[in-house]
């Protein structure tokens, strides 16, 4: 279902994640990037101008991305966790993180990072890819979203 209430419930949500993140699951690294959701469209989940940090954890078989940012005194937040599809990696790290929501459309990753984030990373989406999860999540607040049901998409972002 799409929320469309304001993003700093998003924001707190995301940091809330994030600190959850440090204390239960693995961190992988960070690194500047940005998100773009591609389903009937383009849409981008973070700043795709300035972009901020993103931190990546491992946790019980997926992979949790958060990012918190402040641009032009607007707080903003991103955050998935789900079992990435795939990773590509380019030009000596720049590494391409795609995800597929259970609901259709692709997310891409996309982190500038360096060779030893990138051999992490690919190592991580091997281990979750063997264990399967179901306990997806994407917040944005580019997008006042929460999670995306595909009836309810369609009528509410034409």
């Amino acid at each position: 279902m799409i929320a469309l209430d304001g993003s700093g419930d998003i924001v707190y949500e995301a940091l809330g994640s994030y600190i959850d993140g440090l204390c239960g699951s693995a961190f992988l690294g960070a690194a500047r990037g940005k998100v773009v959701l591609y389903k009937m469209g383009t849409y981008p989940l973070t700043p795709t101008d300035s972009l901020p940090f993103l931190s990546i954890f491992y946790s019980h078989g997926m992979l949790e991305i958060t990012g918190i940012w402040n641009r032009k005194g607007r707080s903003g937040a991103f955050l998935i966790k789900m079992v990435p599809s795939g990773i590509e990696v380019r030009d000596k790290g720049i590494i391409y993180i795609t995800f597929h929501p259970s609901d259709g459309g692709i997310v891409l990753v996309t982190l500038y990072g360096n060779e030893g984030l990138a051999r992490t990373l690919e190592s991580a989406v091997l281990d979750c890819r063997t264990e399967r999860r179901e306990d997806e999540k994407i917040l944005s607040s580019m997008l006042h979203m929460k999670t995306i049901i595909p009836p309810q998409w369609e009528t509410l972002n034409p």
